[in-house]
């Protein structure tokens, strides 16, 4: 019943926000009490020792929870409260400013608070189903629940944003049905035996599955859920998803939702039969490896610093599916735990910078140090760290990464790594540490923008933190 709650409860705050539609900030207050109640249920069903029964429904697993779901559901539940305590400081002032330039007021805080909250239920979905058809249904819903908070500010550009996202996705996951029934067709055992699409029992038939069956269902379940993962070259839809929507939902998006597409990928890479590991690998390295080149190249002279975070989420990607590839999962995990918390600490930050300057463009901003001092710091900490500068821990991941691969990849990931780094600091350094603007930013946006840096200042804290401890551990333990 646990289980059921922790899905169910965002869905009740949601709806609770929608009632309340035309209330003031009410909504926002609900955002703040249903994240906090959520990480709490969360926190409480993940405990160590502690072991719940899969929920099932006519003989068909519903939701479940292994280690891996646990890790990824209490990221996700963490990161979302975080991301709720500062949406709830953040929205009033957006709004303020965004009628002061004339933008409009944007989208209503209960409208708002509902999508997010419906983001969270149905992200929360995702990583607890036992059945692939319950995840395939889940991480479709996540589109629905996420894309009206892309035309936030109804402009032309977040609307062609918004269809771009659903389009694309939704061809994707129509992908990822194909191969969920493939899949479904690949059991060569008896019929009266059938797992159905039931994960644990699948898992115990793996090596039933017929080989060519379950080839072509893991191409195409790596296409599908590989494009809502951003994986190139079906990662066409983020750059302007991420771009387009207000800093909460970028920050969701890249650091929870982008993990629950590759926990997709990891169930059918988990129920691969031992002799097809080699080709799942090979896939997987290839799509990982093109990813990192995609973004490395859209990287250099990139001319809108949301883009180019949603590029670096492209890279990131790449690089926990080619450590996935090399059998190393619990790198991946930590890949993936390092890069959410950074990169939402780095789309709240970009927000911030957005709204103290009122625009995107890399050449609009200027001075960030002399203008708002604290976010220029934690702006430029933030893109060390997800460049993998020690002591964040994607430079531990991307070190065992570059160890482990053979000669050739290591030393082409070495390499475009490196432009990555290049293009990034680049950037960085001309806003945070270039000329006064010409026409400074408006002082009242900048101390709005200056009162939003708690929450990315906890997330750098944290970051730092977990980076040392790996740090220590790897040389107590004498690992490298």
């Amino acid at each position: 019943m646990e289980l059921v709650l922790i899905i169910l409860l965002p869905l009740l705050f949601a709806v609770l926000a929608l009632s309340l539609y035309r209330h003031g900030e009410w909504p926002l207050r609900l955002l703040q009490f249903g994240a906090i109640c959520h990480l709490v249920l969360v926190c409480r069903v993940t405990l160590p020792g502690r072991v719940l029964a899969v929920v099932s429904f006519r003989g068909v697993d519903l939701f479940g929870l292994d280690e891996v779901s646990k890790l990824l559901l209490t990221l996700t539940s963490l990161l979302f409260a975080c991301v709720a305590v500062h949406s709830a400081r953040w929205y009033p002032a957006d709004q303020r400013l965004g009628i002061e330039r004339g933008q409009g007021p944007g989208m209503r805080a209960g409208l708002f608070v509902a999508c997010m909250l419906g983001l969270l239920s149905t992200m929360s979905a995702v990583l607890l189903a036992r059945n692939l058809g319950v995840l395939w249904v889940a991480i479709e819903a996540t589109t629905l629940a996420s894309a009206p908070v892309i035309i936030f500010r109804q402009t032309p550009r977040s609307l062609e944003a918004m269809w771009k996202y659903m389009l694309i996705c939704s061809v994707g996951i129509g992908l990822a049905l194909f191969g969920t029934l493939l899949l479904a067709s690949a059991y060569t055992g008896p019929h009266e035996l059938s797992p159905g699409l039931n994960l644990d029992a699948l898992m115990a038939v793996r090596h039933e599955l017929d080989g060519a069956w379950f080839k072509a269902a893991f191409i195409f379940i790596l296409a599908g859920y590989g494009t809502k993962m951003g994986l190139a070259p079906f990662h066409t839809w983020l750059p302007d998803a991420h771009s387009e929507a207000p800093a909460p939902e970028p920050a969701v998006l890249s650091g929870a939702l982008l993990n629950c597409a590759f926990l997709g990928i990891l169930r059918f890479v988990q129920l691969a039969p031992p002799e097809l590991s080699g080709f799942c690998r090979t896939l997987l390295i290839a799509l990982g490896l093109c990813s990192l080149v995609v973004a490395a190249f859209f990287m250099i002279r990139q001319r809108d610093y949301k883009r180019m975070l949603a590029f670096s989420s492209v890279e990131h990607m790449g690089l926990a599916t080619i450590i996935l590839g090399l059998g190393m999962h619990n790198l991946a995990y930590l890949h993936l735990c390092g890069h959410s918390l950074t990169k939402m600490m780095l789309f709240l930050c970009a927000g911030n910078i957005s709204m103290a300057y009122d625009t995107r463009a890399v050449l609009g901003v200027k001075g960030m140090f002399g203008a708002i001092p604290r976010t220029a710091t934690l702006w430029l900490i933030g893109l060390l760290l997800i460049c993998g500068t020690p002591p964040s821990p994607l430079f531990i991941t991307e070190l065992f990464l570059v160890m482990q691969a053979p000669l050739w990849l290591g030393a082409t990931v070495l390499f475009l790594l490196f432009v990555v780094f290049c293009g990034m600091t680049s950037i960085c350094l001309d806003m945070v540490m270039g000329p006064s603007p010409t026409t400074p930013p408006d002082e009242e946006a900048g101390k709005a923008a200056e009162s939003l840096c708690s929450i990315p200042a906890l997330a750098v804290v944290t970051v730092l933190v977990m980076g040392l401890v790996i740090i220590f551990f790897i040389e107590s333990s004498g690992l490298v």
